[in-house]
């Protein structure tokens, strides 16, 4: 019955997907199933040979050519005790690659960790241990992980081609910093001194999504750790074992991301202003703000001021479905897909008033407050990386593109809402509506800073009744 009212909720909204977006757009694709080999053919797989050198390993030749060892396994008919027995002048078949690589073992890894790094003005080397991921880092150092890809020019699909050993810069922060923080992992129990991550055996029916969800771990975090390539990543095997890298046993004894000292502080004061909670994320689902909230989003920018544009959430995302989309146009939504391991980055400057997954049919929502009341809200993320509480500015990394809740293909739901009704943002984007292809849709650009006095080309609605269904999404709640 919980099942059916969330699936007749969604369909309320618009965020089941259910109709076919609008003509020429790409639509939501099903998630893919796991391919199958023919095995009468002789023919071999797409990619090139490789020639196994001295030292190297079936990991170190997946690592450098960034594709999963299953991978190659299955186009080589490799058993696990074949595995084992690779020998020098070996020739594997490495699928979808189109050109050599230099491998590089884990002798010759050791050796380059060892090598001085150059001095550099404004940030420290941070080189990444076994088992750490960029949010470690960011946590460690208190610093954004956006900084932190903006410092070594990182776009989101490097952040799974991350690898243990590799030096990346920390802006902010001295090499004194890296040897406190280094002091103080000495000082630790030797357990919280092992690598964080544990191994998972993938159990039936879950999903990279709902394991990333599970465990507060990021898509490409996994799929580094486990070399995947999306393809592998979008169809886990049952009795596949993962490792889930970046997590510790918390204290009711579950595998978890450990919040930061800052992400703590957050949570305890959205406690005390009421935010956080399932209520909260209804009541600004439909726009309801509370007095403490606004001031506590507008702090340092005015009451009556509006942040006046909106900035795309997903950098290289590409629009799918657009507000007033759908049978009889409920859908007052924006949705833009990207692949699987892209981060979400908050529109605008803010607080964020929810973070977790009980609103029905969205997955993992977030929803922020931003100055003068507007709320936003991204859904159906496969990680919330931010908590109740914590300011946000904009372009801040917030969550990861995924397919979590009702949905059919790693994208994200986007709501911009104010004073009751959810609102059409397609002329407050900045740089534009971006397209599959890289394009940006020529817009009349607006500014909305005043909200008092909404520009006459910016659309606003109540949240519609989806025309078969009896219900508005939480209307009771």
């Amino acid at each position: 019955m919980g099942a059916a009212l969330a699936l007749i909720a969604l369909v309320a909204c618009g965020g089941a997907e259910e109709t076919q977006p609008d003509a020429g757009l790409r639509p939501v694709e099903a998630a893919p199933v796991e391919p199958t080999v023919e095995a009468a053919s002789d023919e071999p797989p797409a990619g090139i040979d490789h020639t196994v050198g001295e030292g190297e390993t079936l990991w170190d030749i997946a690592r450098a050519y960034g594709v999963g060892v299953e991978a190659i396994m299955a186009a080589n008919r490799l058993r696990d005790r074949d595995v084992r027995r690779l020998r020098r002048g070996m020739v594997l078949r490495i699928p979808g690659a189109s050109a050599p690589v230099v491998v590089e073992t884990a002798e010759q890894r050791a050796a380059a960790a060892a090598a001085p790094l150059p001095e550099i003005e404004g940030a420290a080397w941070h080189r990444i241990a076994e088992g750490e991921t960029l949010w470690d880092v960011a946590t460690l150092y208190e610093v954004s992980a956006a900084a932190i890809l903006e410092r070594n020019e990182l776009d989101d699909d490097a952040v799974r081609l991350l690898r243990p050993g590799q030096p990346i810069q920390v802006p902010g922060i001295t090499s004194r910093d890296v040897e406190r923080a280094a002091e103080r992992a000495a000082r630790e129990a030797p357990s919280r001194r092992e690598p964080r991550g544990f191994r998972h055996t993938v159990q039936r029916g879950e999903t990279i999504w709902s394991l990333a969800g599970s465990f507060g771990v990021s898509v490409a975090e996994i799929m580094a750790a486990n070399r995947l390539s999306p393809d592998e990543a979008s169809s886990l095997r049952e009795g596949a074992t993962l490792y889930v890298p970046g997590v510790e046993r918390d204290t009711q004894g579950r595998m978890r991301r450990v919040l930061s000292g800052a992400q703590q502080r957050a949570l305890a004061a959205a406690r005390r202003l009421g935010m956080g909670s399932h209520q909260a994320g209804s009541a600004l689902l439909h726009g309801r703000v509370q007095p403490t909230w606004l001031r506590e989003a507008s702090r340092g920018f005015g009451r009556d001021r509006l942040p006046g544009s909106l900035r795309w959430p997903v950098a290289n995302g590409w629009f799918v479905r657009g507000y007033g989309s759908g049978e009889g146009g409920y859908h007052l939504a924006t949705d833009i897909m990207g692949e699987i391991g892209w981060n979400v980055r908050a529109s605008a400057p803010g607080v964020v008033g929810y973070a977790g997954d009980e609103i029905p049919g969205y997955g993992n929502t977030v929803l922020i407050v931003h100055p003068g009341g507007w709320v936003t809200m991204y859904a159906h993320n496969s990680v919330n990386f931010v908590v109740a509480g914590e300011r946000v500015p904009a372009g801040a990394i917030i969550a990861e593109v995924g397919s979590t809740g009702i949905s059919r293909g790693p994208h994200v739901h986007f709501e911009l809402i104010f004073q009751g009704q959810n609102c059409d943002p397609a002329a407050l984007w900045r740089p534009g509506i971006r397209h599959r292809n890289g394009s940006l849709t020529p817009m009349d650009p607006l500014t909305w800073n005043d909200v008092r006095q909404r520009p006459s080309g910016i659309r606003c609605h109540a949240r519609m009744r989806h025309p078969r269904s009896r219900w508005v999404i939480h209307e009771e709640l």
